[in-house]
């Protein structure tokens, strides 16, 4: 018997807004890529994180030429979704937008990827928490560098590692990388298309396995973006250690584990690089199992870059921790 053809997202709640730091008066002010002199050490911080992303990671800001036909067209309900009119995605948003502020990210795509971002939403996917442009540079730096979850919306849980869409306050996992698609229109359009695609319809229509989960549909950017769509993703790596990614990573999170035990951490801090160029990247769609329905669905979505060679040293990498924010249902 096969799964039904639908994807499916889960459902996480988040309460706690954001708050601002206070600014220590020994810190003098920065300016900004668009001029601005910047008091606040974290928007300093931001405007870093930024300009080096432009300067090192081939980060395309022009708008994106987005197919808005297209996008309207897209069956809401074939990729699992609550169906949205663009009207009733508007409302939505401004509704939810206080609680969950990733919905600000809809305020710059047009009506039809809104409507798409919106029912993600409703329906409890996280991939446009962790994956879309919402998520500053600044984030994405200090999720690899300190496993710091952009969706925890608590700055001191945030700052003491703990996941923003787990339960029991667990430590946010992190791998090498953190990415973004850098453009909401973009962003949707990766999903419609993605949804549509052989790859993802043939892993949701597997016969379902209770010990068994599809492994991830692995895409072309080129495919779902063109020729020129890597310049929409952005990311942030650890760089190595002694040579090595495994031995970088082990060493960010002894540093990590230190600190949210509030103790002196006994290693270096990591400092991560962005990543030069998403050229020849793929889109990673994810699967999880819906152990009540007897079948699999969507979990996220996320832009990879090419994988350089590594080292035997490194070929055990533990695969959970690649991207940490596949969190599988039923499991």
């Amino acid at each position: 018997m096969s799964a039904p053809d639908t994807l499916e997202t889960e459902t996480r709640v988040v309460d706690a807004p954001d708050e601002p730091r206070e600014v220590p008066e020994t810190e003098k002010p920065l300016e900004s890529p668009q001029g601005e002199v910047l008091d606040d050490p974290e928007k300093r911080r931001e405007a870093s994180a930024e300009l080096r992303q432009r300067v090192e990671g081939n980060w395309d800001e022009s708008p994106f030429k987005v197919d808005r036909e297209e996008l309207g067209r897209f069956d809401l309900k074939r990729a699992g979704l609550p169906d949205m009119s663009i009207e009733s995605a508007a409302k939505y948003i401004e509704e939810h937008r206080a609680a969950r502020p990733w919905l600000a990210m809809a305020d710059r795509a047009c009506p039809e990827a809104r409507r798409i971002i919106a029912a993600m939403d409703a329906a409890g996917g996280h991939a446009h928490i962790r994956h879309e442009g919402w998520v500053t540079e600044e984030a994405n730096r200090s999720r690899v560098a300190h496993r710091e979850d952009p969706a925890q919306l608590d700055p001191e849980k945030r700052s003491l590692s703990i996941d923003g869409l787990q339960e029991n306050e667990k430590r946010h996992r992190c791998g090498e990388m953190a990415t973004r698609i850098a453009d909401p229109d973009a962003f949707a359009t990766v999903f419609a298309r993605g949804a549509q695609h052989s790859k993802v319809r043939e892993a949701l229509a597997t016969p379902f396995d209770p010990d068994k989960t599809p492994g991830a549909a692995i895409i072309p950017i080129s495919e779902l973006l063109g020729s020129e769509g890597h310049g929409r993703c952005t990311g942030w790596q650890l760089e190595p250690v002694e040579g090595s990614v495994q031995t970088a990573r082990e060493q960010r999170n002894k540093w990590v584990d230190n600190r949210a035990d509030g103790l002196e951490p006994e290693v270096p801090e990591a400092q991560p690089v962005p990543v030069p160029t998403f050229e020849g990247g793929s889109i990673v769609f994810a699967f999880t199992r819906i152990e009540d329905e007897q079948r699999y669905g969507f979990v996220t979505m996320y832009a990879e870059p090419v994988k350089p060679q590594v080292a035997d040293s490194d070929a055990t990498v533990d695969e959970k921790e690649q991207h940490d924010d596949i969190v599988l249902l039923g499991t």
